[in-house]
């Protein structure tokens, strides 16, 4: 495998998981179904200036790992609000648009490296329903080509040290320079990302949600 290669293998086992490092309260919560408006209990990636969700991160090594990630800032760009989201080893900007997630750019902060998605990725339909699909390709790290392939299934009851939740199950196959990875996640609605498992061949993690602090 080649240098560049091998970079991007390593940023996407460590910045695939919303997983980051900050100092918050949390208090556990349950997914209590909501109607209405797609705002608070409806909104399967809440993202509000504050929120912050405590993981538990199993590397492919088998050690486990507490890490945090919460909604670092809300900036206007273009008339539009981006979301300044903190991980273990990026900043990330997601804009929420049309029934959409979108992740437009990332900053690998140990690399020093910016990633802009071209075009937009989409991150996750909102909300999510069974039999959802969508796809993506484009330019991805180090303008390498990627693609990736997204389909939903639910709900179902998942069950991590956070509570008991009804989630949906987004499975995404994703190839980035030649690289190959399934990724399942598992999103409650009000809550976001509450278990994920990411297999690279040799390399399987695996993500449960601790504790988190959402504003509805």
């Amino acid at each position: 495998m080649n240098s560049k290669a091998a970079s991007i293998n390593l940023l996407i086992a460590l910045g695939l998981m919303l997983v980051g490092v900050a100092g918050c309260s949390f208090s556990k919560k349950t997914s209590i179904p909501f109607s209405g408006e797609l705002i608070g209990a409806n909104d399967y990636f809440p993202l509000s200036l504050g929120d912050s969700w405590k993981y538990e991160y199993t590397a492919p090594d088998g050690k486990k790992y507490e890490l945090t990630t919460r909604v670092l800032n809300e900036e206007n760009e273009n008339g539009n609000t981006l979301y300044r989201v903190e991980t273990v080893k990026t900043d990330d900007w997601y804009l929420k648009q049309n029934g959409s997630v979108l992740l437009l750019r990332e900053q690998e902060l140990s690399f020093s490296l910016d990633t802009e998605f071209k075009p937009e990725k989409q991150f996750l339909k909102n909300p999510l329903a069974n039999g959802d699909s969508w796809h993506w390709e484009g330019k991805g790290m180090l303008e390498a080509d990627a693609e990736e392939a997204n389909s939903v299934s639910g709900p179902e009851t998942v069950t991590v040290p956070a509570g008991k939740f009804t989630a949906m199950k987004v499975t995404t196959n994703a190839v980035q320079a030649s690289i190959r990875e399934m990724r399942i996640k598992w999103f409650a609605p009000g809550v976001g990302l509450v278990k994920a498992m990411t297999d690279a061949g040799d390399d399987k993690t695996s993500t449960e949600l601790l504790e988190y602090n959402v504003k509805h």
